[in-house]
């Protein structure tokens, strides 16, 4: 339900300076807008929205600067790119006119408010699709895996790992992010008749990733292992450093939550055999 309904005299009143800095039009500026409170923190309450010259403005209260600013989700219009989303003045500044905005706190991803602003042109025209902004989405991650793994071709065992890492935006107007996972895997085992080995490693590996804003997104990976592989029958372990590299297919959420397939490869040497792993995982931006 929408609670309040901002007219054109009050932001005529609450905003005439605006005007001044920002070299807005008031006969081309549609002031009318709807705010849907869907769990209110006023740190990020917008006060003023409007379509001006093809862009919407929201302002929202001093609290918000270009440090932490909420993460805003629009319509995408048919035919037109990506919307792109800034900080001028005391504004965020989207490069499109918008019916629909969705407010979001930055770091629990928690939906707080809904703009509908209005008459500016036809909605029916345009498809709602909160799309994903990747710049948003860099930080520390965190998640766990379970799959299977074969060592040496010697048969798939259950296998399991966990990482933690962080990615950093490389770009605000496309998806090309790149970071840092350390991972702990248990690689499953082999059995033959003489020996029961089972591999162990952690591994420090450097990343390249692609957000597409549907959600959907491909990481490349590679990187150093410690490696232990134990050898129940001669009560013996070996270890090495070996190189390890994947890549995965995923899926994330507007809330931060991803899932994925992945696939990795660890390569042998004299000390320690080669792994070759399926896996699906779960993990969690904050």
């Amino acid at each position: 339900m929408y609670i309040r309904k901002v007219a054109l005299a009050s932001l005529l009143l609450a905003s005439g300076s605006v005007f001044a800095d920002n070299n807005i039009s008031l006969p081309s500026t549609n002031f009318n807008f709807d705010i849907q409170t869907v769990s209110a923190q006023s740190t990020y309450q917008p006060s003023i929205a409007f379509v001006n010259d093809g862009k919407t403005y929201i302002k929202f209260p001093p609290t918000v600067t270009k440090d932490n600013l909420p993460i805003i989700l629009v319509d995408q219009l048919p035919n037109h790119s990506a919307p792109i989303i800034s900080y001028q003045g005391s504004y965020v500044v989207v490069n499109q006119p918008a019916t629909q905005v969705k407010i979001f706190n930055p770091k629990t991803r928690k939906l707080l408010y809904q703009l509908r602003l209005q008459n500016h042109f036809n909605y029916g025209d345009v498809k709602p699709s909160p799309y994903i902004l990747p710049y948003e989405f860099q930080g520390l991650f965190m998640g766990i895996n379970l799959g299977m793994a074969t060592i040496d071709s010697k048969g798939y065992k259950p296998a399991a790992g966990m990482k933690l890492g962080y990615d950093w935006s490389l770009s605000k107007k496309y998806g090309f992010m790149a970071g840092f996972e350390l991972g702990a895997n248990y690689d499953g085992q082999k059995t033959t008749d003489s020996q029961t080995v089972k591999s162990w490693n952690m591994n420090l590996m450097f990343r390249a990733k692609y957000q597409f804003q549907s959600g959907f997104n491909l990481v490349a990976k590679a990187g150093p292992a410690y490696v232990w592989n134990s050898d129940q029958a001669n009560d013996s372990i070996d270890n090495s450093i070996a190189a390890r590299a994947g890549v995965q297919a995923g899926y994330l959420f507007a809330n931060g939550i991803g899932l994925s397939l992945e696939y990795d490869h660890l390569f042998s040497n004299s000390k320690v055999n080669s792994v070759n792993s399926f896996s699906g995982g779960v993990s969690y931006i904050f």
